[in-house]
């Protein structure tokens, strides 16, 4: 009797919950299986993924989560973008290719870019150890040396968890289960310390509204004087021009 009063108790402080809305950015090299994964937890299939090319968002619900998930491109050419996302973000889902061995090191700095983030640091990181599926693949522990993941989360003071998985394997309720295990423990960490961490996003992001206001008043002052620069030396050219026009006509003489 006892055991199922503090069930109920249980099920109705959690119906009680507020339903939160969270932000998650989804990071990592191109190739790396993010779209894939992301497509799998939405319960679309994994396979014949193109490329992202800028970012793509999903929206899904988890418990008392109304979770957006931003997929960003992982080009040497885009990574840059990854930058306006952190502000608002609540979390990290950093995704490895453990089959690249080659290009550890390169997985490596663009985390240690991320994490040195002052809108990262502190905030929960989800590594998913991808494509275990395929021979040659680094184990989990090889993968954390590989990348000194230890070394890095606590430089930053950012609780981790790493799990191995394959995301091909598959989507929704047949995803693999380190994606799902992972999911959870993110949005757990997260649920722990949601109050403080919500306060700070709302911070961050009110400052990078005021800095990109900043800079797009600049930027548009910048093309004002570009403008009027070109107005006046445009001006200095047809001057002489001008002058000639308006000049009187010299009268020649009549003769008889």
């Amino acid at each position: 009797m006892f055991s199922l009063m503090a069930n109920c108790c249980s099920w109705l402080k959690r119906w009680q919950e507020p339903v939160r809305k969270v932000t998650l950015i989804m990071v990592g090299l191109d190739n790396a299986g993010k779209t894939a994964t992301v497509r799998g937890i939405q319960g679309e299939s994994p396979e014949d993924v193109a490329p992202t090319v800028g970012f793509s968002k999903i929206d899904l619900k988890q418990g008392r989560f109304e979770v957006t998930i931003f997929d960003l491109g992982g080009g040497k050419r885009i990574r840059n973008i990854w930058r306006n996302y952190y502000a608002e973000s609540y979390g990290v889902i950093f995704v490895v290719d453990s089959s690249d061995i080659a290009r550890m090191e390169e997985t490596k700095q663009a985390m240690i870019e991320v994490l040195n983030s002052p809108k990262i640091s502190g905030k929960p990181v989800l590594v998913l150890a991808n494509k275990q599926d395929r021979e040659g693949a680094l184990s989990e522990a090889d993968v954390i040396e590989s990348l000194s993941l230890e070394k890095l989360v606590n430089e930053h003071k950012c609780l981790c968890q790493i799990e191995p998985c394959s995301a091909i394997m598959g989507c929704g309720k047949k995803i693999d289960k380190s994606i799902k295990k992972g999911l959870y423990w993110l949005l757990h960490i997260i649920a722990k310390d949601f109050d403080a961490l919500n306060e700070r996003i709302q911070r961050d992001t009110t400052e990078q509204k005021a800095y990109e206001e900043q800079k797009k008043l600049e930027r548009a002052e910048r093309v004002r004087r570009i403008r009027e620069e070109r107005g006046s030396r445009t001006s200095d050219l047809l001057l002489p021009f001008k002058a000639l026009y308006h000049q009187q006509p010299t009268m020649l003489p009549i003769r008889d």
